[in-house]
């Protein structure tokens, strides 16, 4: 998570889901390269505030590639980034 001081929240989604903009790669998200992503939280927070999380895009017709393992994202509230992640493991639909 960003820090509060750099625009990030003062405390991680309550969970057990939470969906927002995500950008892929170094731009801003735009119509072109933003998705809505859902992530569903498997543990609490460790004490650098990372979780680890199960992902899927909100709409069937996203790019799923990007979310092949070694891609990195950023998680947006408006224009504001609060987070940003990499993909460590795949798991397929059937694997759910």
């Amino acid at each position: 998570m960003a820090a509060p001081e750099a625009g990030g929240r003062r405390a991680p989604p309550a969970g057990p889901t939470y969906a927002t903009v995500a950008g892929f790669g170094d731009a801003a998200p735009d119509p072109d390269n933003a998705w809505s992503l859902v992530l569903d939280f498997e543990s609490q927070p460790d004490s650098t505030l990372t979780h680890r999380v199960r992902l899927r895009f909100l709409s069937p017709d996203a790019p799923a590639h990007l979310l092949h393992t070694g891609h990195h994202f950023r998680l947006f509230e408006g224009r504001q980034p609060v987070a940003w992640g990499e993909v460590y493991d795949e798991v397929q639909d059937n694997e759910q």
